[in-house]
């Protein structure tokens, strides 16, 4: 565990047109970094989003929560969260942006995404060079990635699904039979599409965080303690 205590800092991410509301929390040790991505707003310390990734802070990691549309966007158009395009170019984006910064440019990365951002990971991966060493899709969209991202996907991915009253679980499972990948999936029977029943996010965020670790390549700990 680090001995360095977490700087939160909130920030604006460029991205074309657009200037995206992000929360970084960093120490100068940190393992790896994670990018939280999301259409909804979720880039704020009192987000289930910055909830989720506690688990990650408290192992050593920096996580980044990206609202992946502006406020004015997802007021003005609820199916702009459905723009898999646009979500894409952004994540494809704002990692760009993180390999520019001196403190996490030379982290290796991983991914969760929720919803429909699911599918923009997908594809934003496969764009990256270094490609990111994990993915997780909690109650994701992967579907809307379309079957060729999905075949040809060669990052590890843990798919995090809901039980009965999660509508995801099934176009997920779906697209989930086309990862030739290695993968993972999780289904918690109590939880619902946004996770809120008790015990069901943090189920969710453990299962991530052992996923993630499983993949960080051990050059990775060379590299922070270098």
């Amino acid at each position: 565990m680090s001995g360095f205590i977490h700087r939160t800092t909130e920030l604006s991410i460029p991205a074309r047109s657009a200037w995206l509301t992000a929360l970084l929390s960093h120490i100068p040790d940190a393992k790896a970094l994670l990018i939280c991505f999301a259409a909804a707003p979720i880039a704020r310390t009192d987000s289930r989003e910055f909830v989720f990734s506690e688990v990650f802070r408290k192992a050593g990691y920096a996580t980044l929560l990206v609202d992946g549309l502006t406020a004015y966007e997802e007021k003005r158009d609820p199916d702009a969260r459905f723009d898999v395009p646009k979500l894409t170019e952004r994540l494809s984006q704002v990692i760009e942006w993180a390999q520019h910064q001196p403190q996490l440019g030379r982290l290796g990365l991983a991914i969760s995404a929720n919803g429909t951002c699911g599918a923009a990971a997908i594809k934003a991966a496969a764009a990256t060079d270094p490609q990111p060493f994990a993915l997780v899709c909690r109650a994701g969209r992967m579907d809307l990635a379309g079957a060729a991202p999905l075949r040809r996907n060669r990052v590890p991915l843990l798919a995090i699904a809901g039980g009965t009253e999660d509508p995801t679980r099934e176009p997920a499972a779906h697209a989930y039979q086309l990862l030739e990948s290695e993968k993972s999936w999780l289904e918690i029977e109590r939880a619902s599409e946004r996770f809120i029943e008790p015990g069901t996010l943090d189920e969710a965020a453990r299962a991530s965080m052992q996923w993630v670790e499983r993949w960080r390549p051990a050059t990775l700990d060379l590299a922070s303690n270098g």
